[in-house]
């Protein structure tokens, strides 16, 4: 467990954050039309945008109540007026905040494995309120396909739980066309750098390969028997492979296979070739992609993602990118705290490491963000964000290895009940 971590990160990215909405640039960049936003509202454009960002899924009306609530402030709000609000705003302005945190989160120390950033990929479907428009943009799922739907995927980085870039877009676009729409992003970002993907078997192809190796980013694929002859001829434990990328190129591999306790061999190919790198050190790396699935179960069930405040097309987007925020801002909160955890458990000899418990931590970030986002002034600001990390470091839950669920890659029955079709 680490406990090095760039110091006051959660502060700095809710002060950026306060920065940003007050912008006239920023309000520019965000209202659909210039007449949008000029005259004093109950609720102005920098705390409509906050209200969105820290609605953390609850019926919109109670959200609206706890905003104000945290305000100290007796306005009131009607569901049909916030409704109309936000329909002028674009969406993306939520992603532009999201990518400040991103950027925001790789100044200064990040974990890395051998100099690599690593990250990976994986998609989830997302179940939509139950209407028509989104049907038809969307598309739809269940018994025919009667149930909006969209396809949601994340480029996560997995040794720092930070959501390096995401996508939402209609269920035939599909995972792997948005996996190059993560390869375009990232390669854009200004951290880019020394670059790791780890992919699961059902990404593999030769195309990615060549992009992935045109981009500069190195890679881990986990492949499947017969996507390769040539690969599946091979039978020592690390070799390498000259391979076929299109009629003009080869790309050379790392075939790495290992026996697993049910006999069965598993296949892994990489590009970093340094013998350096021990054949022994991929098998665990591999399985350092597991982070991205148990991420799913914090966007759907902790942050509850799918609990969307709006039935537009852009409401859902918003939602989505408001999400994507909210989980860099509680992930920047958990190293925080995770250190005084294990500061302040250092030398106890206790049986298992303790961690930071995240249900807890939403809710705690859901009843205090509002108000350290709007405080009148940054010792108060400082203040609330101290309070929000004392309150995580003491809600703490033993850490027990080898403990795993499987995620359902599946939409299990609508959870919301906007989600629930209509019998009309």
């Amino acid at each position: 467990m680490r406990t090095c971590r760039v110091r006051a990160k959660v502060l700095s990215l809710i002060a950026q954050t306060n920065k940003i909405l007050h912008e006239k640039g920023f309000l520019e960049r965000a209202r659909k039309e210039a007449r949008f936003f000029t005259r004093e509202r109950k609720m102005p454009f920098p705390k409509l945008m906050g209200c969105i960002l820290g609605m953390i899924r609850e019926s919109t009306q109670n959200a609206l109540f706890r905003f104000f609530h945290a305000l100290q402030s007796s306005t009131l709000m009607s569901q049909q007026a916030f409704s109309e609000a936000r329909q002028k705003i674009r969406w993306e302005a939520f992603q532009e905040l999201f990518g400040m945190t991103v950027n925001m989160t790789y100044h200064g120390y990040y974990e890395t494995w051998q100099g690599y950033r690593v990250s990976a990929i994986d998609g989830s479907m997302l179940a939509l309120p139950s209407d028509p428009a989104l049907l038809e943009y969307y598309g739809g799922y269940g018994r025919g396909n009667t149930s909006p739907t969209a396809q949601g995927s994340i480029l996560y980085d997995v040794y720092n739980r930070v959501v390096m870039d995401a996508q939402i877009a209609p269920r035939s676009i599909g995972e792997q066309r948005l996996t190059y729409k993560h390869i375009e992003n990232l390669v854009q970002m200004e951290s880019f750098s020394k670059e790791l993907i780890i992919f699961d078997r059902a990404y593999a192809s030769a195309k990615l390969i060549d992009t992935l190796h045109n981009s500069g980013i190195h890679f881990l694929f986990r492949v499947q028997r017969k996507f390769s002859r040539a690969i599946d001829e091979i039978t020592q434990p690390d070799s390498l492979l000259p391979f076929a990328v299109n009629n003009a190129r080869c790309v050379t591999l790392r075939v790495l296979k290992f026996a697993l306790s049910s006999g069965e061999i598993e296949t892994l190919i990489t590009d970093l070739t340094d013998p350096c790198i021990s054949t022994e050190s991929f098998k665990p790396l591999y399985f350092k992609r597991w982070p991205v699935e148990t991420q799913y179960d914090e966007l759907k069930n902790k942050l509850e993602i799918e609990n969307f405040s709006g039935r537009t097309v852009d409401a859902i987007k918003q939602d989505f990118f408001a999400t994507m925020y909210m989980s860099n801002i509680a992930a920047a909160a958990y190293w925080e705290a995770q250190a005084e955890v294990v500061k302040a458990r250092a030398g106890k000899n206790n049986k298992y490491q303790y961690q930071v418990n995240v249900n807890h931590e939403i809710g705690i970030l859901k009843d205090h963000f509002i108000a350290a986002l709007f405080a009148k002034n940054s010792r108060w600001r400082s203040l609330k964000v101290n309070y929000i990390l004392a309150c995580l470091a003491m809600r703490v839950t033993p850490s027990r290895p080898n403990r795993s669920l499987p995620r359902n890659p599946f939409p299990r029955r609508a959870k919301f009940h906007h989600n629930i079709k209509s019998n009309c």
